[in-house]
């Protein structure tokens, strides 16, 4: 499944998600995208996605990227690539790849981390 979105808040574009995911078993449509987050769809086709990497850099506005996310051309973007695995018996699987483009006026990244207290 290849899918192309760009996602706004308050009426302002704030990142433009390109996504390829693989394992899929049932047809997916536009409209339910719009009522569930990706997670929660893999979950329901059966996916079970067990490692995660994410790699966070600057990139320069291309024309495509400066006209979806409303911005000039070369102007700063947070770039975010996460790939997402399954474990199977032959070991990890890449299931998802995400490429994502945030306008950072109008985006922050956080992160909540947990440790183990043993």
């Amino acid at each position: 499944l290849h899918l192309l979105r760009v996602r706004s808040r308050d009426g302002l574009p704030f990142g433009y998600y390109d996504s390829w995911t693989a394992g899929l078993e049932k047809p997916v449509s536009k409209r339910d995208f719009l009522k569930s987050p990706r997670l929660e769809i893999f979950r329901k086709q059966g996916l079970k996605i067990t490692h995660v990497t994410q790699t966070i850099s600057a990139v320069a506005a291309t024309e495509e990227l400066a006209t979806q996310l409303q911005t000039e051309l070369g102007a700063p973007l947070l770039s975010l690539v996460r790939h997402s695995f399954e474990t199977r018996r032959t070991g990890e699987q890449l299931v998802d790849h995400l490429q994502v483009y945030y306008h950072p006026d109008r985006f922050q990244y956080q992160m909540d981390l947990q440790l183990d207290k043993t």
